[in-house]
């Protein structure tokens, strides 16, 4: 049976707030048919800093520096390539690497109201968003009424925080609270005003690296990715007593929404379901 430590961090949305997600129908269907949400593995993410920390981005930042100032001294050191502290940036790479490979991630837009960016970054017309309080959410993770597939040791959730990542007098004057690996990110990301769920898995999953030289290359390689896990899967165990709401594309056909209703009504479940309220905005 799994041991799970739940950490909320300190950076939490205002407990007033809620938490949308923006869906295609398919992933609504798994949704209702399953009762879950999914957490997709980091290193998945299109953002490749997941996991960054601003210790390590200050590293690679003073270390470029002091790699140009020897260069500029000439000499030997303007005729080879340097790298400047190897060993530690390496490090901290291939614990950024550890880290996406053994996390999974379930991404919410917070706020109190809808935003035209999320709908047309992450959806299309026939796609819906779900919403629901900040703070019933926030009570089910504390109080562990779920479930998740698979091996699991710890359940983090926070708000992002978001850091201009190229501007290292700025990174340097951010307390050190705010470096929690795996929940900042770049503020070119801060139109997502991202709150994450994030579950932790050390035990990655089982590599055949001893049998290259008894099997072909190839057939390890498809060994590896079929064992991969790409997905985990937090199930709701009061799922339809939860005050999720469901909202249409602004976009949305009537045909479409009827559909939608429909779908609704079958699973007895009574969550509230109506327009967006940028409609009007999208016409």
């Amino acid at each position: 049976m799994n041991e799970l430590k739940i950490e909320p961090y300190y950076n939490q949305p205002n407990e007033n707030s809620f938490l949308y997600r923006y869906l295609t129908i398919d992933k609504l269907l798994d949704l209702l048919l399953s009762e879950r949400i999914s957490l997709v593995r980091l290193n998945l993410f299109d953002d490749k800093l997941e996991g960054s920390s601003l210790k390590h981005l200050r590293l690679n930042h003073f270390s470029e520096l002091a790699k140009k100032d020897m260069q500029k001294q000439g000499g030997t050191f303007a005729s080879i390539s340097l790298t400047v502290n190897p060993t530690e940036r390496n490090k901290r790479s291939r614990q950024r690497e550890l880290f996406q490979d053994t996390n999974y991630a379930s991404c919410w837009y917070i706020d109190n109201y809808e935003s035209v960016a999320m709908w047309q970054l992450y959806s299309k017309p026939d796609s819906v968003a779900i919403k629901i309080p900040y703070k019933v959410l926030n009570k089910e993770l504390l109080e562990g009424n779920f479930e998740i597939n698979g091996k699991y040791e710890k359940l983090k959730f926070v708000a992002i925080s978001y850091h201009r990542f190229k501007n290292i007098a700025n990174v340097e004057k951010n307390n050190i609270e705010t470096d929690i690996q795996g929940f900042i990110k770049d503020s070119s990301f801060d139109h997502e005003r991202e709150f994450r769920i994030m579950v932790e898995n050390k035990d990655s999953e089982k590599k055949y690296l001893e049998n290259r030289g008894v099997l072909l290359d190839e057939d390890v390689d498809k060994l590896n990715n079929f064992n991969e896990i790409k997905v985990k899967y937090l199930k709701f165990n009061n799922f339809k007593k939860l005050p999720f709401e469901i909202i249409y594309h602004p976009e949305c056909q009537e045909w479409h929404k009827k559909n939608i209703e429909k779908i609704i009504s079958q699973f007895n479940i009574k969550f509230e379901i109506h327009d967006s309220e940028l409609k009007n905005i999208f016409k």
